[in-house]
């Protein structure tokens, strides 16, 4: 399984395979301290899964792996369904609140997850691989790093952060996204980035959302380009995420009151999701605030008649928690920019359960370096081969994860990303 990341050729894997492609959901959800507060939510939960069907599913406040596992037993593998697995519970809040993956597995291969230590609440990671149906014949798919993210809430508020220094609850979202990026940065997550989540801004004049679309290696972009003073505003009533009740409105499960009036969830890509050339390809007008109609600002999503879900969903919405989830669909499969230097390389495989790497040269090369990198930096193996034009070798050394593949010929250098699974 192979990615190639210098950019110059795809015809090496275009004229022999054909690739598959499939749409994926991908949705982000506040789920309101579960499920510390009303466990029965979870059937509640069942009815907007249903309704949704996500591939994947990233939360934010769930308190603990029962709660998880209640989801997996009461809300996603229901009534015949059996393809969702989950990542494994990590409580890195303490008695705050924690992120969480659920994915569809016959799409979907889970490779790693991983803690960012930000501000306040720790961002998770979670790096997924498309299961393509020709990944035996091509050895070539599609990585995508996803990040669930509960940025601090508030607005203008001095918190304390010891020493008699105080930070506002701006402040420390900006703090956290900027962690986030300097992550991305340092451990090179370039390419198919979602980042979603509770984010907690209210408008995109915060330095929170500067962070988040500008700086570090990577841009990322809101898909429906909706930049703006998002809070209690009519222009944006369309894609406000919080509170699904109203004043006064009678809750379940606590929370927040006043009506859907800020734009709390979000959603952002990076620019290679937009223009589809690593892979994944966000699809256009499928960004949505599930539940929101734009005809219920200042109001309970379930006042009267919402047009964008039958009445049950909007009903399960409001009892399920003060946010609406929000999605977006993706298609992946394709070509994933898989470029060979034509003057070095004329074929490339890496058989995945044997660990046999064969590559196959334009012509003899004096000298061959070849080194096999960890995505943290560290050389797994490094071997050096003379006068050949090909090379096939075994590396039972490696395990489970994704390696860079370093290769200088005659001092020309050829990249590519193997994965073994």
């Amino acid at each position: 399984m192979i990615r190639i990341i210098t950019l110059i050729t795809i015809a090496l894997v275009t004229s022999t395979f054909s690739f598959s492609q499939e749409n994926i959901k991908v949705m982000y959800y506040n789920l309101l301290k579960f499920p510390q507060s009303a466990p029965d939510r979870a059937d509640t939960l069942k009815n907007i899964i249903q309704h949704t069907q996500p591939d994947i599913f990233i939360v934010n406040e769930l308190f603990s792996s029962f709660g998880a596992n209640l989801i997996m037993t009461k809300a996603l593998n229901v009534d015949g369904v059996s393809y969702y697995s989950q990542a494994v519970f990590q409580n890195n809040n303490g008695s705050d609140t924690d992120n969480h993956l659920f994915y569809n597995h016959d799409k979907l291969g889970f490779l790693e997850q991983n803690n960012i230590n930000a501000n306040t609440r720790a961002i998770s990671e979670y790096i997924l691989y498309y299961k393509d149906p020709s990944l035996a014949q091509t050895n070539d798919t599609a990585f995508l790093y996803l990040y669930g993210c509960h940025l601090k809430a508030g607005q203008a508020i001095d918190v304390s952060t010891g020493g008699g220094n105080t930070l506002t609850n701006g402040e420390r979202r900006a703090l956290a996204v900027m962690a986030l990026k300097n992550y991305l940065t340092n451990n090179s997550r370039t390419q198919n980035v979602i980042v979603g989540g509770d984010m907690n801004m209210y408008d995109s004049g915060e330095e929170c959302y500067t962070n988040m679309t500008t700086g570090g290696t990577v841009d990322l972009f809101d898909p429906i380009g909706q930049a703006g003073a998002w809070h209690n505003s009519v222009s944006f009533k369309g894609i406000h995420t919080q509170s699904t009740r109203a004043v006064g409105a009678q809750t379940y499960g606590g929370g927040s009151t006043g009506g859907l009036d800020d734009r709390f969830d979000m959603i952002f890509v990076s620019n290679d999701v937009l223009n589809g050339s690593q892979g994944v390809q966000y699809l256009a007008n499928s960004y949505r605030a599930v539940g929101q109609d734009g005809d219920h600002r200042n109001l309970s999503v379930n006042d009267g008649v919402n047009s964008d879900v039958p009445q049950d969903v909007a009903n399960s919405l409001f009892f399920m928690s003060d946010h609406l989830p929000v999605l977006l669909e993706v298609q992946v499969g394709g070509p994933v920019s898989v470029q060979v230097k034509e003057s070095v390389i004329s074929d490339f495989r890496f058989n995945s359960n044997s660990k046999l790497l064969t590559i196959a040269l334009e012509k003899e090369f004096q000298k061959i370096d070849l080194s096999i990198i960890s995505l943290s930096g560290q050389q797994i193996s490094n071997k050096v081969y003379h006068q050949t034009s090909g090379i096939s070798e075994y590396f039972n050394e490696l395990t489970a994860g994704i390696y860079l593949v370093s290769i200088i010929a005659d001092g020309e250098p050829v990249s590519a990303k193997v994965m073994v699974y």
